[in-house]
């Protein structure tokens, strides 16, 4: 794999050639100007993945808030950051900022599916990074443990606003009235 020895820019890193062998087996992200690779998710994680996508790509359209997306699809959060979230969601005020290439600014909210591959990463590197852009809400979604954990974005930083075990329900701040049963995602 290669090794680099100054940060890299995400014009850069989009024009890069990943090998055959390394796109197989790794997803690529820039953060901080470094490149991160990443394991392919589990079946676990993309059925989670495709449920929360259902639940609120649903309650979006029926309000007519605006789009949702999800990885593979890139978001340019500045020069240096370049990063595939598993699912990102961009008011209509803001649909500016969603090219046909990826996302070319910071999204209103995106969500973390942890992999026993990505726990540190979406629990300090993501969440630092994502809470420094200023994303107004970040979730992460823990399957091994089955809880999500919902963040809003305050001038000090992320305030943890929900949280949810498998008996639980978190809502969002962001999409007033929207909420997720924990039982029913991970059943």
């Amino acid at each position: 794999m290669l090794t680099l020895t100054r940060k890299i820019t995400s014009s850069e890193f989009r024009a890069m050639d990943f090998t055959e062998q390394e796109t197989k087996e790794f997803i690529f992200e820039l953060i901080n100007g470094e490149i991160v690779a990443r394991n392919y998710p589990s079946a676990t994680h993309q059925r989670v993945l495709r449920d929360l996508n259902r639940l609120i790509d649903a309650y979006i359209m029926q309000h007519q808030l605006g789009e949702v997306l999800f990885a593979p699809f890139g978001v340019v959060l500045d020069d240096f950051n370049d990063v595939q979230p598993d699912l990102m969601f961009v008011q209509s005020a803001n649909q500016h900022i969603i090219k046909e290439e990826g996302i070319y600014g910071v999204p209103d909210l995106v969500l973390e599916v942890i992999s026993p591959s990505s726990v540190k990463t979406d629990r300090k590197t993501k969440f630092r990074l994502y809470e420094d852009m200023g994303v107004a809400e970040y979730w992460i979604v823990d399957t091994k443990n089955q809880r999500i954990d919902v963040y809003q974005w305050q001038e000090t930083g992320y305030l943890p606003v929900s949280s949810a075990t498998e008996t639980g329900v978190v809502e969002s701040v962001l999409l007033a009235g929207f909420r997720v049963n924990v039982s029913k995602l991970f059943a």
